[in-house]
């Protein structure tokens, strides 16, 4: 079989891959990295150039689009769980919102390894680090770029008090300008872009099977057609948190009853391999306009000004904590007091709900929970590295997370139909429609706990922001390096050991440029 020696072996071209691949390349001691991606290089395929265009991706040949196991607490539902398949992996197929955890949050994961190189003192360089590598900016920095709704927002989350933010101090408690990650001219800034892998040796369409090991060692990966990679150094995994659990699994390394039940040999028993796995749960809520000929929602003939097409058409974030009864009912969980369990957009264009049109006549929300409590798993549906991992995500499987969403979810319908600046706009709640959405009914200000139950179990979704399965602390050290093996080490949202705020693109570049500074540092 022909090999390849390389000193890193990186498995999975996506959003940290990228990033970790560049930044060792490029190092003073200049080391050679071969960067394995299982899916095809998207340059000139057909959407992937901006966000708003990139909406059909999802499901497409660039998706892998996972199904989920049936979720008991959401009505049973198989839900099909978006993962990039493609260079850039998450980068391609996201939505470009940058948007950071809070302080606490970053405070909980330095915290909970014993690491205050993982706390936001020890985060925030590589935060803005990579917020300048970017050139992130706020929305509004665009002149062109007001959304005709975008005071009435502001001014509903004021009368319901919510105080305006900066995140400078770390907190993102009340109403923060959304930022993003496109260029000035609203195209896409992916990983693969942004992280120049030209000093890279790059195999795109190239799937890895499992992970080779010398004497515990890792020495290399297979490849799916019989080729084996050879490191010199590590071999450095950054596949996704369904597929980097599966890989593990694959290579013997995993919990040892579910390796002998699948007749894998044993390399390491790691029993928290594919377990802990969280996402960032959320219903989204379409409201009719009144008067649709004011041109405030995307699809109305009169929304025409170019820079209202780049990126999604929204431009605040909601954070707040819950109210002290009812985080009071649960002592056990104290520690959220304080705490933004929950963040709300409003987004000026219904993104893909059910039966909803695009044709300017309405708006959306979208209410996620940021700190779940619910806790999935990713294991094995065969030994076969071309089945698809078995993923039961276990949403809304505690009493927590189900308050949590249907009292932010009141909040938000108070905000867009009970405030005197939105509800003068908007008319009502429209409920999805479509296969197993028969029977609901338009939400309201006075709808009863059982009805909006009901309505997040049957409609709400994962928001694509999954993670640790592969935790710090558990199965690998606050370096990334996995425990009872050498040479292999995990550098993406796997590692999360518990679940942050904001979305996970900004984190996750920080992170990866961390981890790759304990790799040069000793290289």
């Amino acid at each position: 079989m022909a090999s390849t020696v390389a000193d890193y072996i990186i498995v999975g071209g996506g959003l940290t891959g990228c990033a970790i691949a560049s930044r060792l390349a490029s190092s003073s001691s200049a080391p050679s990295v071969v960067l394995v991606e299982a899916g095809p290089d998207p340059t000139g395929e057909p959407a992937t150039d901006t966000v708003l265009a990139g909406l059909s991706l999802m499901g497409g040949k660039l998706d892998y689009s996972y199904q989920s196991e049936p979720v008991t607490d959401t009505a049973s539902r198989v839900h099909t769980l978006p993962a990039g398949k493609m260079l850039g992996g998450g980068s391609m197929l996201n939505y470009a919102g940058w948007l950071v955890a809070d302080a606490k949050d970053y405070d909980d994961w330095g915290e909970s390894i014993g690491d205050e190189r993982w706390s936001y003192k020890g985060l925030k360089p590589w935060l803005e680090k990579t917020e300048r590598q970017f050139k992130v900016s706020a929305i509004s920095e665009d002149v062109e770029r007001k959304y005709p709704l975008r005071e009435p927002v502001a001014g509903a989350w004021k009368e319901l008090g919510l105080e305006r933010t900066t995140g400078e101090n770390g907190s993102m408690t009340g109403l923060a300008e959304l930022k993003e990650n496109i260029r000035p001219d609203g195209v896409r800034q992916p990983s693969y872009q942004a992280y120049p892998l030209d000093k890279v040796v790059l195999l795109t369409s190239t799937k890895v099977d499992r992970i080779l090991f010398e004497d515990r060692k890792a020495h290399g990966v297979q490849l799916d057609d019989g080729r084996q990679l050879i490191a010199n150094k590590e071999v450095i995994i950054c596949a996704g948190a369904y597929r980097t659990p599966q890989l593990l699994l694959l290579s013997g390394i995993g919990p040892r009853d579910l390796l002998s039940k699948n007749e894998i040999p044993l390399l390491h028993h790691s029993p928290d391999v594919g377990q802990n796995l969280f996402d960032h749960f959320a219903v989204y809520m379409a409201f009719k306009l009144r008067d649709p000929s004011q041109n405030l929602a995307l699809g109305s003939p009169g929304w025409t000004t170019p820079s209202l097409f780049k990126g999604l058409p929204y431009d605040w974030v909601a954070n707040e904590p819950i109210p002290k009864e009812v985080i009071q009912q649960y002592p056990s969980d104290s520690k959220f007091a304080n705490r933004n369990l929950a963040e709300v957009l409003t987004v000026y264009v219904p993104p893909g709900i059910p039966g909803i049109p695009f044709d300017g006549s309405h708006i959306a929300t979208s209410t996620m929970l940021l700190l779940p409590t619910s806790r999935g798993t990713v294991s094995l549906s065969s030994s076969s590295p071309n089945d698809p991992p078995k993923i039961q995500p276990n949403y809304l499987s505690t009493a927590l997370d189900r308050d949590v969403l249907k009292y932010h979810a009141r909040r938000t319908l108070k905000m867009v139909l009970g405030t005197k600046s939105l509800s003068e706009y908007v008319e009502s709640e429209t409920p999805p429609s479509g296969p197993g959405l028969d029977g609901l009914v338009p939400l309201t200000l006075d709808v009863s706990d059982g009805v909006l139950q009901e309505r997040i179990e049957r409609s709400g979704m994962q928001h694509h922001h999954s993670g640790g399965t592969a935790a710090m602390g558990k199965v690998v050290d606050a370096e990334g390096k996995v425990f009872g093996v050498e040479g292999l080490r995990i550098a993406d949202a796997s590692v999360l050991p518990l679940p942050l705020g904001g979305h996970p693109q900004a984190t996750l570049y920080a992170m990866a440029e961390q981890i790759a500074s304990f790799i040069v540092g000793r290289d």
